[in-house]
């Protein structure tokens, strides 16, 4: 369906030769992230350590989820890492992003040595 001789590729390199194609942009993600910036990788570990206390024990997570809904925040749940989709990575840090006033709250109150990886040091 792609192919360079008689698919898509080569219906568009007629009509534009400078055209150049790449069969799945996504494994060049993947492949581009695994090679991640030490300092990416410590937040990102730092990120899975938080949303693993959180996500592993039930009772934290509803805890968790109430807090969430009592404060109005945009998410109530944080999303589990898989390292089978490398997509979620992004997705884990985002969460813990935008819910990190809500995780500090519950962390100062439920496991203080992972709070203060969310307190701004600068």
């Amino acid at each position: 369906m792609t192919g360079r001789k008689s698919g898509l590729v080569a219906r568009i390199k007629e009509v534009s030769p400078q055209a150049t194609a790449t069969h799945c942009m996504i494994h060049y993600v993947a492949l581009a992230a695994k090679d991640m910036d030490e300092n990416l990788a410590d937040v990102f570990s730092k990120c899975v350590k938080i949303v693993n206390f959180i996500k592993a024990r039930p009772l934290n997570h509803c805890l968790f989820e109430n807090l969430c809904c009592k404060m109005g925040a945009e998410h109530k749940h944080l999303m589990l890492h898989m390292k089978v989709r490398w997509l979620s990575r992004g997705h884990v840090v985002q969460h813990v992003f935008k819910l990190r006033d809500e995780l500090l709250i519950f962390l100062n109150e439920h496991n203080g040595t992972l709070a203060h990886f969310l307190i701004d040091e600068t």
